[in-house]
């Protein structure tokens, strides 16, 4: 039988390499696993930097596309811009910091009749007209320092030397870090200008002896009251009436009868100053507003003129006539301060003249021969 000493020895030396073998296989699983974890946050951290990098490579890329897009956006938006510059009917006026033209669009050669190379370089001020003064020119300026855009009617003198009103938009561009440019865009109002005039004159004038007509009389009179109001001055009003005018339209017709009013009015014109107001009320009736006269002789004067230019020949298409005129005169402010009081005397005073035996004028008076001619009037 084997010696009990042996057989512990033997137990000893099992139980030992069991726990060294145990001890092995610990060691290599600690090992193993750490070189798990080790490879998982590495696996961890390569998906971070991947994911990341990924990430910059997308915004860079969106960055880029932007940059494409913008880029292809300034692209496009030039190309209008220039087409606009090139087709618009608008002249455009490009400056620099200098007040020196840079560039100029055809439509600028089309109405002023410069054409690029008669412009480069110089300033926009050899289109002057001479027109505006100083202080125009310093209030343009002054807008464009402190508001960076002025805009209005400005009179400019064409290559053929004509000169024409433009409606002209001038705009500060800050360039920023780069140039300062102005830019400036207008266009020919002449016409629309001249349209207007022609409506305003026909609104407020006769349309036969282009005279003006009863409603800018009546402007004209309270105009003349109030300064003669402001300034303590004095003025007349004459009333014109043609003698026995109703037979000529009966005898020659309406067309004899017009010569005759365009004729009549052109000698009552040529009585008077270009201060004074010459108006048709209507049919055969004319007045006039004598202003700053001194004196009630100074209105007889005129009227004396007015009656004895009236009596010459008229020399019409149909024939010659001879026709009257007849003349009534009111002054401010004897004879009255108010419009309506200065018309209705000024009239009184007319039919004084008729009664009288017509081809003459009266001033308006109180004596009772001219009270009898109110009366029957009224």
């Amino acid at each position: 039988m084997m010696d009990q000493s042996v057989l512990w020895l033997l137990v000893g030396v099992s139980v030992a390499g069991s726990i060294a073998m145990a001890a092995f296989w610990g060691v290599q699983y600690v090992r193993a696993r750490r070189a798990q974890l080790a490879l998982t946050e590495l696996t961890t951290r390569l998906e971070e930097t991947v994911a990341q990098r990924t990430h910059e490579l997308q915004e860079r890329n969106d960055a880029l596309q932007r940059e494409i897009e913008e880029r292809r956006q300034r692209e496009e938006a030039l190309l209008i811009a220039d087409t606009v510059f090139e087709h618009a009917t608008e002249a455009i006026v490009v400056t620099d910091a200098d007040n020196n033209i840079v560039r100029v669009n055809p439509a600028f050669t089309a109405i002023t009749g410069y054409t690029p190379g008669e412009v480069m370089g110089r300033k926009p001020s050899l289109l002057k007209s001479g027109r505006h003064d100083s202080a125009f020119y310093a209030e343009m300026w002054s807008s464009l320092a402190t508001r960076k855009h002025w805009e209005g009617e400005i009179w400019n003198r064409y290559k053929d030397g004509e000169i024409h009103v433009e409606w002209l938009s001038i705009v500060k561009i800050d360039g920023g870090h780069g140039p300062v440019h102005y830019l400036g865009i207008f266009h020919d109002i002449t016409q629309r200008k001249a349209d207007e005039e022609l409506l305003r004159f026909k609104a407020h004038h006769d349309p036969l002896t282009e005279l003006p007509n009863r409603e800018l009389f009546m402007d004209r009179l309270q105009s003349a009251i109030g300064q003669a109001r402001r300034y303590h001055r004095n003025f007349a009003l004459l009333e014109i009436d043609l003698d026995r005018f109703k037979e000529v339209n009966d005898t020659l017709g309406h067309s004899a009868g017009d010569q005759l009013l365009v004729e009549a009015a052109r000698r009552l014109v040529s009585c008077v100053r270009e201060t004074d107001t010459v108006s048709r009320l209507g049919g055969d009736e004319f007045a006039i507003v004598l202003t700053e006269t001194a004196s009630a002789e100074e209105a007889e004067q005129i009227a004396r003129r007015a009656v004895s230019l009236l009596s010459e020949p008229y020399y019409l298409d149909a024939g010659t006539v001879r026709i009257t005129g007849s003349v009534g005169i009111a002054l401010y402010p004897h004879d009255g301060r108010e419009a309506e009081q200065l018309l209705r005397n000024a009239d009184f005073a007319l039919y004084a003249a008729k009664e009288g035996g017509r081809n003459q004028y009266r001033l308006y008076a109180t004596h009772e021969r001219f009270e009898d001619a109110q009366a029957s009037l009224l």
